[in-house]
């Protein structure tokens, strides 16, 4: 009995010392692509399969209490000093399980020996062995040709040798995959590996990672823990080819500080523009989270001057109500992003702000103060383009319902504005309101009625002559009221419920000038079905559109009559203007007209399979398109997606996209996108490659033609990944672009 119970232990720390699946898990913080849970489903099985009588997997903790059971088809205690037991010798304890062909034990020495087909299991691992050894007394073990299968992830591998200390273990000859044991696609190989069972980490000394028989990347020495607890060390490198930075070489250092913060320091080497350095810092508190990046490179080859950035976040919370955020951003010159941005359209940011600010949030309430500042990073936009800086913005929003269908509220806003070319003010808006709500499972009546006083305070008016101190007052009126009505009916011999859901919305806003207000933050939205019921058609306070309008519209719904999912939803809606609108930001002519465009909304889901969805907007009065678009998705076969679209604005856009998956067979994919302007009679993004995976291991090339700043000059940039799934991705990642050009493409 003595010696079972000291030979479980030993074959567990055997199994578990060579459980690299480990390594990955931490060194996989920042670049490991996520995975779907069948992200191992070409696998064919095992490294080593279950073993038939295996021990239940749920006693684990009753180890240290529970008895040692041998069995074996025969025993001899004859030979003094010396117990051997033979034939299908087997050991059960808790849950774990050992069978040899062979067990002795030497009790004057204090050792023993397993030979024969040793083959363990318990709740974590499954491993087969030649022989096994071990001195009691010194608290020594060996074991020899390992096999061995993690239960609970993919990992698998085998060992030349073992030898177990104490705490210290040494193991020589290992390897770890996620591969078949046949068919091994990639392997780590370590000429030795040190555990230290006390810290709960693992050194591995003159490794290489393999694909095929190929040594890809060589390390010398690295750890790694033996759980999932982060660890410090290098991450797998990445590279890439584009005709903006050359050969790109991206190699990151993973620093576990502490169990609540973090640091990545990363190194990218770009072939035609040098050596930039980059570090992100995280940080999780009982009361606060955020993140610190930052860039640096030197003397760029191309620009001839420093580059670099700063991006922080940060969210702390000082009370259950309050809360503090930070979202503070700079680059060092406006072609940054151009350059550098790692985001499909980064190169697109034109503005950047930063915001800091405390906010707070109650039952009925909301406010907050803050301060808004803004960066040109478009090298086309002028210092006037920037938007004004708030210096601060303090607001506060309040609505409670006070007695029955009586609801009173409060929206108010006080903001000091400034500019580096343009003139300053500060702005001070108040609009309290009463509403009396009667709603009913069948229909509901809003009405609510208003008052917006704005005030201002100007470093100079905007009309000569004119007040510093304009302000503007007006009542609002709207009702809002709707119905729901529903009937079962049978389409193509599948039943329905089809719902009919009218709507009115009368909106009156008395006229008012407001042609000495300043603009400040304000834009007109832009028009479309959520357009129709609102009290303003400008956003912010400079403007405060006059009304007196009624809008109607329909919405109708086609809902499966057995599961209630939504087959079709089709909504359609126009303004009628009594009289027109007339107050428009400076430089935008007055329309005289009596409504508004006809919008159609459509949304399709014809099965699984198929989604189809588009909006329109005519123009009654010139009698001309004013947006069209379309959409649509087909799925099909194993991961196959298709996806078109085609979006039409006059004067402004007119685009046609396509991207698509298609699967050749269950390890081949094709991957596409065009993304073109009929407008400009230009391709805005072609991307296309192919994707080869199998049970443990995909390789995607890609190529990429996009434009790639504000002035339409284009990139081209050549993304090469193989991906070691469990491990890392070699080359550049493109799970996000990807994700983003492809609409329904999964790993």
């Amino acid at each position: 009995m003595h010696t079972s119970l000291r030979l479980l232990p030993l074959s567990l720390a055997i199994a578990m010392t060579l459980a690299q699946a480990k390594t990955p898990g931490q060194v996989r913080t920042h670049n490991q692509p996520k995975h779907p849970a069948n992200e191992y489903a070409l696998c064919r099985g095992d490294a080593v399969p279950a073993f038939p009588g295996q021990a239940p997997d749920g006693l684990k903790d009753a180890r240290p209490t529970s008895p040692a059971d041998i069995q074996s088809d025969s025993a001899d205690l004859s030979k003094a000093g010396t117990s051997v037991f033979e034939g299908n010798a087997e050991l059960r304890r808790a849950d774990q399980w050992m069978l040899a062909d062979r067990l002795t034990y030497q009790h004057e020495q204090d050792t023993w020996q397993a030979i024969g087909s040793v083959r363990y299991q318990d709740s974590s691992v499954r491993l087969t062995a030649d022989k096994a050894g071990g001195d009691l007394d010194k608290d020594i073990s060996t074991v020899d040709a390992v096999q061995y299968q993690l239960r609970n992830v993919r990992g698998n591998g085998k060992a030349v040798h073992g030898r177990v200390e104490g705490d210290q273990e040494t193991y020589t000859d290992a390897t770890y995959s996620t591969c078949d044991p046949n068919d091994r696609k990639w392997e780590i190989r370590g000429k030795k590996i040190e555990i230290d069972r006390e810290k709960n980490v693992g050194i591995a000394h003159d490794a290489t990672v393999r694909i095929g028989n190929v040594p890809v990347f060589y390390l010398p020495y690295f750890t790694f823990p033996l759980d999932n607890e982060r660890k410090s060390g290098f991450l797998l490198p990445s590279f890439g080819q584009s005709s903006n930075g050359g050969f790109e070489l991206t190699v990151p250092y993973y620093l576990n500080l502490a169990p609540n913060y973090d640091a990545t320091l990363t190194a990218h080497l770009y072939g035609s523009r040098g050596l930039m350095a980059d570090t992100e810092f995280r940080y999780l508190t009982e009361h606060s989270h955020g993140t610190i990046e930052a860039t640096w490179l030197p003397n760029d080859s191309q620009r001839h001057y420093d580059r670099g950035s700063v991006f922080a976040k940060s969210i702390t919370n000082l009370t259950p109500n309050w809360y503090v955020n930070a979202d503070l951003n700079h680059v060092s010159d406006t072609h940054y992003f151009e350059d550098f941005s790692r985001q499909t359209f980064g190169s697109a940011i034109g503005l950047l702000p930063s915001t800091l600010g405390v906010y707070g949030r109650g039952r009925y309430w909301s406010a907050g103060a803050y301060v808004q500042d803004w960066e040109v990073t478009d090298p086309t936009l002028a210092d006037t383009n920037a938007p004004y800086r708030r210096l601060p913005d303090v607001y506060f929003r309040w609505q409670q319902p006070i007695a029955d269908h009586v609801e009173l509220g409060v929206r108010s806003e006080a903001v000091k504005f400034t500019q580096l070319v343009l003139d300053s003010g500060s702005r001070v808006d108040l609009y309290p309101y009463i509403s009396l709500p009667f709603e009913h499972a069948a229909w509901y009546v809003k009405p609510e009625l208003g008052y917006r006083y704005t005030a201002y305070n100007l470093d100079s008016p905007v009309m000569p002559g004119g007040n510093t101190s304009p302000t503007r007052s007006v009542p609002i009126f709207d009702i809002d009221a709707g119905a729901y009505f529903e009937r079962d009916t049978n389409w193509f011999g599948h039943s329905f419920v089809q719902t009919l859901e009218p709507r009115l919305y009368y909106l009156r806003v008395p006229y008012r000038d407001q042609s000495d207000i300043p603009v400040f933050d304000t834009q007109q939205f832009t028009f479309g079905y959520a357009q129709l019921f609102r009290t303003n058609s400008f956003t912010g306070a400079d403007r405060q559109s006059d009304a007196n309008q009624l809008t109607t519209a329909v919405t109708t719904r086609l809902l499966d009559g057995a599961d209630g999912r939504e087959w079709l939803t089709a909504s359609f809606g126009q303004i009628h203007y009594f009289s027109p609108p007339r107050v428009q930001l400076p430089g935008v002519p007055f329309v005289d007209r009596s409504g508004s465009d006809y919008v159609i909304d459509t949304d399709l889901n014809l099965d699984d399979r198929w989604t189809v969805g588009g909006s329109y907007q005519y123009d009654p009065h010139g009698h001309r398109t004013d947006l069209g678009s379309l959409r649509g998705q087909y799925r099909f076969g194993q991961g196959g997606v298709v996806n078109a679209a085609y979006r039409y604005r006059p004067g402004l856009v007119e685009q046609a996209d396509l991207s698509f998956v298609y699967p050749l067979d269950a390890n081949w994919r094709l991957l596409g996108r065009w993304d073109y302007s009929l407008k400009d009679s230009t391709t805005l993004e072609a991307l296309g490659g192919v994707e080869w995976g199998d049970c443990c291991m995909a390789v995607r090339v890609i190529g990429r033609d996009y434009i790639r700043n504000q002035i339409g000059q284009k990139n081209f940039a050549l993304f090469f990944e193989v991906e070691l799934k469990g491990l890392g991705s070699l080359g550049r990642n493109t799970s996000d672009l990807l994700d983003r050009d492809i609409l329904g493409y999964t790993r």
